[in-house]
């Protein structure tokens, strides 16, 4: 199973001033249209090739659309790699909701 992270803890985790990387991997037309302030645009097939230099230093959330699916396949792909990762349930939809 792969670890997931509310959008209550994540936002919890920013308040703390956690180290975290918020790396919406959608299309660039879907990351343009809209996105989560201060997320990293990293397409899910860039990945781990995207990643800023210091990325094994920070917890890796990845985000999609609608939370799970791509988001959850690109948190897979990051942990195998030796990264913390997990995805962010709801995704960008979510988040907008709630905001």
């Amino acid at each position: 199973m792969i670890p997931s992270i509310s959008i209550d803890q994540f936002k919890e985790k920013l308040k703390h001033q956690e180290s975290l990387l918020l790396l919406d991997i959608r299309s660039k037309a879907e990351f343009d249209a809209r996105h989560i302030p201060n997320a990293m645009h990293v397409p899910g097939e860039d990945l781990p090739q995207g990643l800023p230099p210091n990325a094994n230093q920070s917890l890796l959330v990845t985000i999609c659309g609608k939370g799970g699916g791509r988001s959850e396949q690109a948190a897979e792909k990051l942990i195998s790699l030796g990264f913390q990762a997990k995805f962010l349930e709801g995704g960008t939809k979510e988040w907008f909701e709630k905001s």
